[in-house]
């Protein structure tokens, strides 16, 4: 039997108590209806009229229960059942706001897991007093960053791009979802601006750190730090050649003895640091990592260890057979003065 078919009989049968019929309704004991000794309530009826009494027993064979089973359902449905919600669907500009929201709260806290902050012994969830250290840095109110990420205020194209600004994260992710929280910028061949941004007039600081084991052994990762707002930017060489002894053909070492020219040549006046960064699990996924941590991540003295094999390649030396068969790779690179003139321009 249908919901809607109890409501029916219903209408008619439990409005008014004084109209009863002649069968026992078993009810919790606490509605306290002419109680039994074994503490169970009974309702007694009378004088229901012929049609009602059909429609019952209609009902409960159509159900296969009992006249009695049948009604003590109808009356359990029509008085414990929670009532529909008349609330309509959210909007599309509802969703969107709700949405927005909740990216803002896994991007703070993941900047607050991450350490972004700087404070020792940082918790993994974004509290109150990190929002107020962000809002502070963003001159607004930290009771609106509270509203915007539960979904009570919407996130506008200007805050939006303050946030990104001030914490190296993806306005567009925050506003669409698109892509990833931090954008990685893919180095490949075209990384001169990446390392000499705005013609190089700024000193930036540069990072190297290359994974030194597992499936992705021999990436590179780079960190261009900004020498007074401290933002970072990360990018990464995935494809174009390896920091290892795999094997890598013509292709990857002349491309190789390019990049390092390169740095020896224009970013000779770079402060430029070289690490291992050493993962915890061999399956390490390097793809669910960048993008999706801030590029502080990879600062954590728990994960890399300084290492000397950039200055090494500088100077001309292999660090560990990455040059084998490539031995005149390395004499170019030990004959090119620093700062010296070449061709290679990034």
């Amino acid at each position: 039997m249908h919901c809607g078919d109890n409501f029916n009989f219903l209408h008619h049968l439990v409005p008014s108590f004084a109209a009863m019929i002649h069968y026992v309704l078993i009810v919790p004991s606490n509605y306290g209806i002419q109680r039994r000794e074994d503490h169970v309530a009974k309702i007694q009826a009378r004088n229901i009229e012929d049609a009602l009494h059909e429609r019952i027993e209609q009902a409960a064979m159509k159900n296969d229960r009992s006249v009695e089973a049948e009604v003590r359902v109808a009356l359990r449905e029509k008085y414990m059942t929670p009532p529909k919600s008349n609330v309509p669907p959210p909007s599309m500009r509802e969703r969107w706001q709700q949405e927005t929201g909740e990216r803002l709260r896994q991007l703070f806290d993941r900047l607050t897991a991450d350490n972004w902050f700087r404070t020792p012994g940082h918790p993994d969830r974004v509290g109150v007093p990190e929002l107020i250290r962000l809002a502070r840095r963003l001159d607004v109110m930290p009771g609106l960053l509270m509203d915007i990420q539960e979904g009570h205020q919407p996130l506008t194209l200007s805050l939006a791009d303050a946030i990104a600004a001030e914490s190296d994260a993806s306005a567009d992710w925050l506003l669409s979802g698109s892509g990833s929280p931090f954008p990685t910028v893919s180095l490949g061949m075209d990384y001169h601006d990446f390392f000499l941004p705005d013609g190089g007039n700024i000193a930036h600081v540069f990072e190297f750190i290359r994974i030194s084991r597992g499936r992705h052994a021999g990436t590179l990762l780079c960190l261009r730090i900004h020498p007074q707002t401290r933002s970072m930017a990360l990018g990464a060489v995935t494809a174009e050649f390896m920091l290892c002894n795999d094997g890598t053909g013509g292709t990857g070492h002349g491309k190789l003895l390019d990049f390092l020219l390169f740095l020896k040549t224009r970013c000779a006046g770079l402060s430029m640091n070289a690490f291992d960064f050493v993962p915890d699990d061999p399956d390490f996924d390097f793809w669910s990592v960048v993008g999706w941590h801030h590029p502080v991540w990879f600062q954590d003295f728990r994960r890399r260890t300084t290492a000397g094999w950039l200055a090494q390649l500088l100077r001309g030396e292999d660090p560990d057979r990455w040059f084998r068969g490539w031995e005149p790779d390395l004499e170019k690179i030990r004959d090119t003065p620093f700062g010296g003139d070449n061709s290679v321009s990034g």
